[in-house]
């Protein structure tokens, strides 16, 4: 089961977010596919549908058994409708998949270094990385979803009865409803699926969030100059461990976490769409977010980068605008 659930955590998101692709650009001649934007909004669109069922499991007090199958179905008929989607789009038009995934040759030193690095972190957080996040209980939270049968019956920590007053914009939260259904549903340990399972999900979603933004910076032919940047970046999340603020120790001890997954995957993810004018996202990157992070009323950090690279581009634009009426004149 556990090389299952693997199986699925690698396949799962790329066929989701291929489908979104192709939707979205099914008017367009070229579909700019690539595998980390797939993984990316898969992981989006994950998210998404944990929150429609965690919402009616929580609303109706629906058993966490009877929530999980539903997720299943869900999810089911989602990937069966993007599988149809991605083979008619294919078959119709190969030249929107690219035969390979990246092109061109990187500096081997700095690619196998890179690698190198990669592995330490992910050997690290699956067999030694203990988490110690003060104030956090999402391992707590898992488990007593697990224990009950169901979404909040009882109190985290206590383990009395759930009563009205925890606010809900806390409550509607997804992440712990995921990780309860994928432990049950898989057999796994909550600490195992929470603490070491989901952090090295998240940690290559972070690097294929950076390769998507180092696209935008340097653009699509640069390899060595995007190898060079994950390399930067790795380098930065192996150093930057001191203090629970900074990415460094989300990535390596709390990648389980809302706040984790912001900072690291939707953060970069954000900025590239943005820079790129795919606002669209944008959009599901704040709604993301807005779904696993606790801010006030989902208006967080993907908001404000939204909000000001659009501002940045306005005021652009109007500088240009004046700058050739000026010359005209």
């Amino acid at each position: 089961m556990l090389l299952l659930l693997w199986i699925m955590f690698i396949i799962l998101p790329v066929i989701l977010g291929a489908g979104v692709l192709t939707i979205v650009y099914s008017r367009k001649k070229e579909c700019p596919f690539s595998f980390s934007d797939s993984y990316l909004l898969g992981i989006i669109v994950c998210i998404g549908m944990t929150e429609v069922v965690h919402a009616v499991g929580l609303f109706s007090k629906m058993s966490l058994s009877v929530t999980g199958l539903m997720l299943s179905v869900l999810v089911t008929i989602v990937s069966m409708l993007c599988i149809m989607i991605n083979s008619h789009s294919y078959f119709k038009d190969k030249s929107r998949y690219p035969r390979r995934i990246v092109e061109g040759k990187a500096s081997s030193i700095v690619f196998i270094t890179f690698l190198m690095l990669v592995g330490v972190q992910a050997l690290f957080i699956y067999c030694f990385q203990v988490p110690v996040t003060s104030g956090d209980i999402m391992l707590e939270t898992v488990q007593s979803f697990l224990t009950e049968d169901g979404i909040y019956r009882v109190l985290p920590l206590t383990g009395m009865a759930s009563e009205q007053g925890m606010p809900v914009r806390f409550t509607i939260l997804c992440l712990p409803t995921l990780y309860a259904l994928l432990a049950k549903g898989f057999g796994v340990e909550a600490q195992l699926m929470v603490c070491h399972i989901v952090p090295i999900v998240i940690l290559s979603a972070t690097y294929l969030a950076y390769y998507r933004l180092s696209a935008t910076l340097f653009g699509k032919d640069r390899l060595d100059n995007r190898f060079v940047f994950l390399w930067i970046v790795a380098v930065l999340l192996m150093v930057s461990d001191g203090a629970v603020f900074l990415d460094g120790y989300s990535a390596l001890h709390s990648g389980f976490s809302g706040v984790a997954i912001r900072n690291l995957v939707l953060v970069p993810y954000t900025i590239c769409a943005a820079l790129e004018g795919r606002w669209w996202k944008a959009v599901l990157c704040i709604l993301a977010e807005a779904c696993i992070a606790w801010t006030f009323l989902g208006c967080g950090v993907c908001v404000v980068i939204t909000l000001g690279i659009l501002i940045l581009n306005k005021v652009s634009s109007g500088l240009r605008g004046f700058g050739k009426k000026e010359a005209q004149a």
